[in-house]
């Protein structure tokens, strides 16, 4: 009886502490922010160092320009956040976000670009990581990414070769949140049970 009891206290406490992350869950949307863009490269300009508090957090954001309604991108006409190799010289392979303080559970669009597959990685300053490949812009070459962290510097970077041609873009970005479902699968209802018999 007594282990019954101590599985229910553990189960519940879970539960209270999965409702307190959602419950301060954060998302960086570049739109809910009013930013604009061009919709080409070409007349961006430089880079968009950005800045932007959500709750009590401050996201820093290095590399890349907002671009809105981006040609041929047709998986996302919002505004984005995004690098390319043709684009001003202040742009490069890698977008960075610096957070003030550590953060849990990143994650985050990220579109290619280039009409060709390509190998990503999204990285965070405690050796965490996660890489993919995504199919050609006009193929909806774009996926949801993230992992577990309590670091506080995210990179996205395109490691296929060579490195110097790259064109990608972010948006959406969660953090202090629980993963969603595809990024962190719930355990079947028999593992639990074996883990509370234990």
């Amino acid at each position: 009886m007594k282990t019954k009891s101590v599985f229910l206290v553990l189960f519940l406490a879970a539960v209270l502490l999965a409702a307190s992350q959602s419950a301060h869950a954060l998302l960086i949307n570049f739109d809910d922010q009013g930013l604009t863009g061009p919709s080409v490269f070409s007349t961006a300009g430089p880079e968009d160092v950005l800045d932007i508090t959500v709750g009590t957090v401050n996201a820093h954001f290095e590399g890349g320009v907002i671009l809105e309604n981006t040609t041929n991108l047709p998986a996302n006409p919002t505004a984005l956040y995004g690098t390319a190799f043709f684009g001003d010289s202040t742009l490069n392979n890698t977008l960075t976000i610096t957070f003030d303080t550590p953060i849990i559970n990143f994650f985050l669009d990220v579109y290619n670009g280039l009409t060709t597959d390509i190998e990503y990685m999204v990285s965070d300053n405690l050796g965490n990581s996660s890489t993919f490949t995504l199919a050609p812009n006009l193929d909806g070459g774009t996926t949801l990414v993230g992992f577990a962290t309590t670091g506080s510097i995210m990179t996205i970077a395109s490691i296929t070769e060579p490195t110097d041609t790259w064109d990608f873009f972010i948006d959406s970005i969660h953090f202090d949140e629980d993963l969603p479902p595809e990024l962190n699968p719930v355990p079947e209802p028999s593992t639990l049970l074996l883990l509370g018999g234990g």
